[in-house]
């Protein structure tokens, strides 16, 4: 197991902790004050545990090694899981719209009314997934994690879901009812919207999007000796393990231990240059004698320019 699948563990590990947290004091306030409402929030947020226990049985898996069946790893199970959480965002959606529709339609609802003392359970559960979610997403940032970052923003729309609770029952008081309508639509727009995204975002890496600008690549590729030009660059896989092929034209003057040499020079100037590369397929063919190349070191025969056939 490398230390990057560690350290993911480790944060999934404690979001699970403060998930826990979060629902089980849910959960025994709406039990103990009979406060429907907020119980039924804390059975949402340990629905949200089940998140991570997905996270660490796909993490485990996209740690596997390469074997015969999956010559390129298994990385992807982490991105199969944070699309899943995609599909959560758009369920969870789905939930809000459906009831404020409800309430449209003069479907009679549960009044939403809390006690004083229900508003400290919220706001002290609420600063605790405002941590968890600021926290989740810059270490899913910094390790490279699709699921770590997935599951922050998944977070971040519980956060909105309890402020539009919030700002409701405020509302509701005040004699603005309409208020808890317009909110609910509102909410369930913008996680509609941000489930999409996340779904579109790791449908992308599966079906093998282009990770990295060709010309990039390129400019890397000609600073190396003896490389005249390349074409047919092209790039996929997931952050923190990318792929990348390309065709390159070298002088036509070397051998073939020397194109070799050079060969492995552009493999090592792409990782190098470019972050979480993992593998490299280089296809080498001749240049054309009038094309243009680096000099290599120590190379009579590269002259100052175009190679010429003396």
């Amino acid at each position: 197991m490398t230390e990057r699948t560690r350290a993911v563990q480790k944060v999934i590990a404690l979001t699970f902790v403060l998930n826990i947290i979060v629902a089980g004091s849910k959960i025994a306030y709406g039990y103990w004050s009979g406060a429907l409402a907020i119980r039924a929030d804390g059975f949402h947020s340990l629905v949200d545990t089940m998140n991570n226990v997905v996270g660490m049985v796909a993490l485990a898996l996209a740690s596997r090694p390469a074997d015969a069946g999956h010559p390129y790893g298994h990385q992807k199970f982490e991105v199969v899981a944070a699309g899943a959480l995609g599909v959560s965002l758009l369920a969870m959606s789905w939930d809000i719209a459906s009831s404020a529709f409800q309430r449209m339609s003069g479907a009679s609802l549960p009044a939403l009314e809390l006690k004083a003392d229900a508003f400290v359970v919220l706001i002290g559960t609420l600063l605790v997934n405002v941590f968890v979610a600021w926290w989740e997403y810059r270490r899913g940032q910094a390790l490279d994690s699709l699921f770590l970052q997935s599951d922050a923003i998944h977070t971040r729309s519980d956060i909105l879901v309890t402020l539009a609770v919030l700002g409701s029952v405020v509302m509701i008081r005040r004699g603005w009812p309409i208020f808890d309508l317009v909110a609910a639509l509102g909410v369930a727009g913008y996680i509609a919207w941000t489930g999409i995204s996340v779904l579109r975002k790791n449908l992308g890496y599966l079906t093998d999007v282009a990770l990295v600008d060709p010309s990039r690549i390129e400019s890397l590729v000609l600073e190396v000796p003896g490389v005249a030009s390349t074409h047919k660059i092209r790039t996929r896989g997931i952050p923190g393990r990318v792929y990348v092929d390309l065709h390159i034209q070298i002088a036509p003057h070397l051998d073939v231990v020397q194109a070799h040499r050079v060969t492995h020079a552009v493999i090592d100037a792409i990782k190098n240059g470019v972050s979480g590369v993992g593998d490299v397929v280089v296809h080498t063919e001749p240049a054309r004698p009038d094309q243009h190349f680096k000099p290599l070191p120590d190379d009579p025969a590269s002259g100052a320019g175009p190679w010429k056939d003396d």
